[in-house]
């Protein structure tokens, strides 16, 4: 082939019938698709983070912030309150989010009349200092004994 004084015009080595164009512009071509695949791509990846954000932002206000893991219908905020409405009754929720941190005041010991007496005597007797038993009485010689007799002596009167 006669080149014409052109060194090379990129139509070398082509089929005659499938030219697109000159090998520069072709060139061009594919580094500006390969261009906009990648920021569609990054559009894209943007475009999630946004809904994921809304989503999330919505639930938390709704008092049920873990619920966003699990929406996946549309990110408008009106759909998200109708479904976590309905996922509250399908599950048993109220309406209204429980509160983070309840303070109930401690409930009081309720008790009848002879109890409240029973007890008010143990607290009397342990106060007064009731006598000791058997046991609890050799078990303190044990601990007074002074000498090796004095603790033969208090383990004799144990048994």
């Amino acid at each position: 082939m006669t080149h014409w004084g052109a060194e090379d015009n990129g139509y070398d080595n082509q089929d005659p019938n499938n030219m697109n164009g000159p090998k520069a512009l072709r060139e061009a071509f594919d580094k500006q698709k390969a261009m906009n695949d990648e920021l569609k791509a990054q559009l894209s990846a943007i475009q999630t983070d946004l809904r994921q954000q809304k989503v999330a932002s919505v639930f938390s206000e709704l008092g049920v912030p873990g619920a966003a893991s699990l929406y996946q219908g549309e990110a408008e905020p009106e759909k998200i309150k109708e479904w976590a409405t309905t996922m509250k009754s399908v599950f048993g929720g109220s309406g209204a989010p429980a509160p983070i941190n309840p303070v109930d005041p401690p409930a009081a010991p309720v008790m009848d009349g002879e109890l409240a007496k029973q007890f008010q005597q143990m607290q009397e007797a342990g106060a007064q200092g009731a006598p000791l038993g058997n046991a609890e009485a050799a078990f303190g010689r044990v601990n007074d004994a002074s000498s090796t007799q004095d603790l033969i002596n208090a383990w004799k009167t144990l048994g």
